[in-house]
């Protein structure tokens, strides 16, 4: 597999997961594994893509004064805490099986995101035990599926009810921190190629800083949603077949 396919589903699925403000990991892990790169490798370039692409969007949301500090501080405390160990848990656990969650993942999120919710019960605000909670899940799942996390604790906080404008701006703070301390579990156990973990975030940071801007300037939360579940679900049915 070519490096340059490698930069360029990338910067294309950077792109698109910027829109939600939450990385591209959840699909570059499954396609770039599908296109023939190990899966801990691509598990790997995925949280490291995730903390390059990510940034970028984070720097668009300090500049315009997005981001709500008392949602993004404890999902980014209690997921960096966690992520260790869901990577530590991948080098356990059987691939198959950690192919066959991240699956399921990928249809759960996909439904989440198309479950409508009346505008009457959209919060503004979440207690301190939601944020933690969903943000330790995130950093469980971030670290064994080589994710990020976002992808896992948006839809959960959508779901809750949480404006989905705040929930972007919020998760996106979240993400560099999970991802990078999934990616130094990673680096340690052995599990990084350094050529696709480059080809892949290099082009992320440009893809994420142009994504979140046209989500924040041209898009409205439910367009978002249903943007991503479409991948969601197409990602999911390819994946599932290459693990039953």
């Amino acid at each position: 597999m070519g490096l340059l396919t490698v930069s360029v589903v990338s910067f294309v699925l950077s792109f698109i997961f910027a829109l939600g403000g939450i990385g591209g990991a959840i699909l570059i892990v499954p396609v770039l594994n599908m296109l023939g790169v190990p899966f801990a490798h691509a598990r790997a370039a995925g949280l490291f893509t995730n903390v390059i692409s990510t940034s970028a969007g984070i720097l668009n949301n300090l500049r315009n004064r997005r981001i709500d500090w008392k949602i993004a501080v404890p999902l980014t405390v209690s997921s960096t805490l966690m992520s260790p160990l869901g990577a530590y848990l991948s080098h356990i656990l059987n691939p198959k099986w950690v192919g066959l969650l991240f699956s399921f993942l990928l249809f759960y999120i996909g439904v989440m995101l198309y479950i409508p919710k009346r505008v009457e019960h959209i919060k503004e605000e979440a207690p301190l035990w939601v944020t933690i909670s969903i943000g330790s899940l995130g950093g469980i799942l971030s670290g064994l599926l080589g994710i990020g996390g976002g992808s896992v604790v948006s839809p959960l906080l959508m779901l809750y009810g949480l404006n989905p404008v705040k929930v972007i701006s919020s998760v996106i703070f979240m993400v560099p921190f999970s991802s990078l301390t999934g990616f130094l579990t990673y680096l340690k156990l052995g599990m990084v190629d350094w050529k696709i973990t480059l080809a892949a975030a290099l082009p992320a940071f440009v893809a994420g800083y142009l994504g979140t801007h046209v989500a924040h300037n041209y898009l409205k939360p439910q367009q978002i949603k249903k943007i991503l579940g479409v991948f969601y679900f197409l990602a999911g049915i390819k994946f599932l077949s290459k693990w039953l």
